[in-house]
């Protein structure tokens, strides 16, 4: 039963994404704290804590990790600022992003919720981003 309610809320972020861009990170949903500048495996990054400028369905309190060259978020880390269920306690969510070809998609996510009268669950999805055909192979 655990399995089956972090599913439905999972399912419930992955519609809020396709809303458009209620839950963006962008500075008309989020303020901005610098925290610091780190290196990543010899790549700079910087380290951006995420504030909610409301209490909405779909934002997120916590952390971003974006490169310093691309700008392009590589990790998400924290936790709904609006409850996305009464039988969830704590939901701490991890969104890890990665190029898939010539896109910037999401590739892993893992979300540890407390259920409550249940206990605690894991989910976690590894290389989310959709397979990309190689260009001209031939169609099956």
């Amino acid at each position: 039963m655990g399995k089956k309610i972090v599913s439905a809320i999972l399912e419930q972020e992955i519609a809020s994404a396709w809303e458009g861009h209620k839950a963006d990170i962008s500075r008309s949903n989020y303020d901005f704290v610098f925290l610091r500048e780190q290196d990543f495996t010899g790549v700079p990054e910087y380290v951006l804590h995420i504030i909610p400028r409301r209490k909405a369905k779909g934002l997120l309190l916590g952390d971003i990790w974006v490169d310093a060259k691309t700008y392009h978020i590589r990790q998400i880390v924290g936790v709904p600022l609006k409850n996305p269920s009464l039988w969830i306690k704590d939901l701490h969510i991890t969104i890890q992003f990665a190029a898939v070809g010539d896109m910037w998609l999401p590739v892993s996510l893992d979300a540890i919720a407390t259920v409550r009268f249940l206990g605690i669950y894991t989910l976690s999805g590894l290389n989310l981003a959709p397979v990309i055909a190689a260009t001209g192979a031939p169609n099956p």
